[in-house]
């Protein structure tokens, strides 16, 4: 069903999305962002990761990594960079994933996160100077990577572009598209994935969850991302 928009509009040239992965990710922070971007008229996608083959999520599903850090291309018009929790913090300490991501950066036209995939990017030296979001537990501590953080579901700043947990990503990957592809065709892939959501209980940010439901997910959230250990990671 998908002819209809890669034939929306034809690219002069292939456009590159190179997604980030590393082990135990959040899979919706990478797929919610790559569907909508993957439907560009004519865009190729690439997802790297330090060990190629399969790489393991936090929802039990494993993706598969084309590259590794070494043969991954340069120069991609897309870096997107998933978040995870405690994997995604833990991740902040892996020089070898910092170094790359640091490096991809200097040449990709557009640098982009979901969740707490900003972290990274900060840890990375690519959000100085900044406006950037994370998810809603962590948003406060990008200031320690020299970020102005903003509480916003999509932030987009010269050509950083990241946003708040898991679900913003496909709100992220609309907007890149939007902004790789023009208006009309992100208009068009936003009907084709029928993205008309419906949240069934109404209590996806803290604004508008009741007092107890806040309280456990902070609770929640504080153990698996501890605002502590990431301030002490961007000192390092």
């Amino acid at each position: 069903m998908y002819e209809t928009v890669q034939n929306y509009k034809s690219m002069e040239r292939p456009l590159l999305i190179q997604s980030l992965i590393y082990p135990n990710f959040t899979t919706l922070d990478l797929i919610g962002a790559l569907q909508p971007l993957s439907q560009i008229p004519g865009v190729k996608t690439e997802i790297v990761a330090q060990a190629p083959g399969a790489n393991p999520t936090d929802s039990g599903a494993a993706i598969m990594a084309d590259a590794k850090f070494e043969t991954a291309a340069s120069a991609p018009d897309v870096i997107l960079v998933p978040g995870g929790g405690t994997p995604s913090i833990d991740i902040l300490e892996d020089e070898t994933t910092m170094a790359f991501l640091s490096k991809q950066g200097e040449t990709a036209k557009w640098i982009v996160a979901v969740c707490t995939g900003s972290l990274l990017l900060g840890k990375a030296g690519l959000l100085k100077g900044y406006k950037a979001a994370s998810h809603w537990a962590v948003i406060d501590t990008l200031d320690a990577f020299g970020a102005t953080p903003v509480h916003e579901r999509v932030v987009v700043d010269r050509n950083r572009c990241t946003g708040g947990g898991v679900t913003a990503g496909v709100d992220i990957g609309l907007t890149v598209a939007g902004l790789l592809a023009g208006e009309d065709a992100a208009r068009m892939i936003e009907l084709v994935l029928e993205y008309n959501p419906a949240p069934p209980f109404g209590s996806g940010h803290p604004s508008l969850a009741d007092p107890t439901t806040l309280e456990i997910a902070r609770s929640v959230t504080e153990a698996v991302m501890p605002k502590e250990r990431i301030r002490e990671i961007a000192a390092a």
